[in-house]
């Protein structure tokens, strides 16, 4: 299977597995999970689902503000994920993410990421349902009445 990524998928594992800051962002639904694994003495890994940023330099900023006593990232990797939550796994990518939050050997962020996958299905169930029910959603075109 390609994901979506032709066969790129793999490619991007390597930058997962570098990069200091890393988004996967979800554009079907608006949605982005942040992984800011920059040690720093006790300071765990940020690990938050948060709306999608309209930029890298908008990220960044996001970041800073979360993240005030650490300095500016050197790297941030920025995911967009076009298929289904459920398939970020089937890939292989999540478990990569996880591995890094693991890495890092604070408990709580292990919870945290484990935790915003279910809270991005969530969202993305919610999303289907406001498609499916026509909620936030206009028709560009109707069909023709007899």
């Amino acid at each position: 299977m390609d994901f979506g990524y032709g066969d790129g998928v793999d490619g991007v594992f390597k930058f997962v597995d570098n990069a200091e800051v890393l988004a996967v962002f979800f554009p079907k639904f608006g949605q982005s999970i942040v992984v800011d694994i920059r040690p720093k003495d006790d300071i765990p890994p940020l690990v938050k689902v948060l709306p999608m940023a309209r930029s890298i330099s908008e990220r960044l900023r996001t970041i800073r503000r979360l993240r005030p006593e650490l300095p500016r990232p050197q790297d941030i990797i920025a995911i967009p994920w076009i298929g289904y939550v459920d398939v970020l796994k089937e890939s292989g990518l999540w478990d990569r993410v996880v591995a890094r939050v693991e890495h890092s050997g604070f408990d709580e962020a292990v919870k945290q990421i484990h935790e915003s996958f279910g809270e991005l299905q969530r969202l993305e169930r919610k999303e289907l349902a406001h498609l499916i029910l026509g909620e936030h959603y206009e028709t560009i075109w109707t069909r023709p009445t007899s």
